[in-house]
């Protein structure tokens, strides 16, 4: 069993990635599958169907709810792929290692990821956000002669420790709200009326994205107990959010309304 590389407090519930029904943390995990692409008969269906460069760059977001390909029943039921259930946590396994993604609507994917079904004792956004505060530890044990590739054997040796559901409930209410502020410059930039103030905004929000994923991997170890810092952060988030809204209106509405 490989250690974790956060290290948590020991009263978490310390497990490895491998399916195990009795812990309750995963029940589930499958790779996916491409239909022959020579059978027309199976594409352009009702069935979404993702592959890992849909969400490389997805750096911000999690959930994803429209894939550029789909697959009809005839597709599905001839490959590999498996229709995952909504919540399922999609980790790409090559091309690249450790991209993460929540299906927010039934689909199915190719056989670059490995997708995760929780139990009942883990959120799936909490498993999200654990893999990708991990990203270079899998980064680090992904093989292969060709490129990098991460193999369920290998990855079933990660140990991963987890909080309560109460605890994991509050972790990402705060990491939702450093996402929210880490977003709200983005309508700022677009109103910018200069390169100098454009270029300003864009260094701040970098800023605010690098306390963003400082502060990931502090709460998802337990180092930040997040019960000495819900409240005055959520004050802070209202206090923020006051403020750029009181900008974008008057900066876009004339004085005189």
């Amino acid at each position: 069993m490989a250690d974790p590389l956060l290290k948590c407090p020991a009263h978490w519930l310390r497990a490895t990635l491998e399916p195990d029904p009795r812990l309750g943390l995963i029940s589930r995990v499958d790779s996916g599958g491409t239909p022959s692409t020579t059978v027309s008969e199976n594409w352009d269906g009702d069935i979404p169907w993702l592959t890992p460069k849909e969400i490389t760059n997805m750096l911000d977001g999690v959930y994803v709810s429209r894939t550029e390909r789909t697959i009809t029943k005839q597709g599905l039921d001839s490959s590999a792929a498996k229709l995952l259930p909504v919540g399922t946590v999609m980790l790409t396994k090559r091309a690249p290692v450790g991209a993460v993604a929540i299906n927010a609507i039934p689909m199915a994917t190719n056989q670059g990821f490995l997708n995760f079904r929780c139990g009942p004792r883990l959120r799936p956004l909490y498993l999200a956000y654990w893999l990708k505060a991990n990203r270079i530890y899998l980064e680090r044990v992904a093989n292969g002669s060709t490129y990098p590739e991460l193999y369920k054997n290998d990855l079933f040796e990660f140990e991963i420790a987890v909080p309560s559901l109460e605890e994991q409930d509050a972790i990402l209410s705060v990491i939702s709200a450093l996402q929210y502020v880490s977003l709200l410059g983005l309508p700022l930039e677009q109103s910018a009326t200069s390169a100098e103030e454009m270029i300003r905004m864009q260094e701040q929000n970098r800023r605010l994205s690098s306390i963003r994923d400082a502060i990931l991997p502090m709460l998802l170890s337990g180092t930040l107990p997040v019960s000495k810092i819900k409240t005055r952060f959520s004050e802070a988030i209202n206090d923020v959010s006051q403020l750029t809204t009181h900008s974008l209106w008057s900066e876009q509405v004339p004085s005189s309304f």
